[in-house]
């Protein structure tokens, strides 16, 4: 399974996090009329959202969406100079869906599939808590913990991010690149699990 990117990233005094969790969504795409679609592999849920706190305020500063407009009329526009019957009845059952302005900003072709709204600085009227992790992604950094109170920061405190009990994060000693792969069950110091 592929990895899945981060969707969803925080601008807080100058430092960039990572939203791990949010009490309800900070923007709905939906509300607007944008219609993301999963057209990239590592990133299902369509979109990438940035959000940024200017004067303990909340906004949404950027906005990447998978977007294929109707197949069939971009075919039409470089293959044809006419439209036949045919054209128009796909081009209707298609739709002529295109993603609307956002706070006034057009989307703009960002390429492979995806569109981007930039500058956007549309206030959200977000009330709740949301747990951000530094977007180095290094392991054992804090985390913060803003909570809002319609779209302004009431309060910023940083938390102990938990410690990983994922067996990705055990490291092993004993193996080395000299070691016999084919012969390891031969290997006396290498017990295999017992029975009960």
């Amino acid at each position: 399974m592929t990895d899945q990117v981060p969707t969803e990233y925080v601008r807080f005094r100058g430092e960039s996090y990572v939203l791990l969790s949010a009490d309800k969504a900070l923007f709905s795409l939906w509300d607007h009329d944008i219609h993301p679609e999963d057209t990239d592999s590592s990133n299902w849920a369509g979109f990438v959202a940035h959000f940024d706190i200017n004067d303990e305020r909340l906004y949404l500063d950027y906005l990447t969406v998978g977007h294929t407009p109707p197949a069939r009329k971009r075919i039409h526009r470089t293959w044809h100079q006419e439209r036949s019957e045919s054209d128009a009845l796909m081009d209707e059952a298609l739709g002529d869906y295109t993603l609307p302005p956002l706070n006034g900003v057009e989307a703009t072709d960002a390429g492979m599939g995806y569109w981007h709204y930039q500058d956007i600085n549309l206030a959200l009227d977000y009330t709740g808590t949301l747990t951000l992790s530094p977007n180095s992604g290094a392991n054992g950094q804090n985390y913060l913990e803003l909570a809002f109170e319609k779209g302004r920061v009431v309060s910023c405190k940083t938390i102990a991010a938990p410690v990983s009990d994922d067996a990705s994060s055990i490291t092993t000693d004993g193996f080395s690149p000299d070691s016999d792969w084919y012969n390891l069950d031969n290997d006396p110091d290498i017990d295999p699990p017992q029975q009960p």
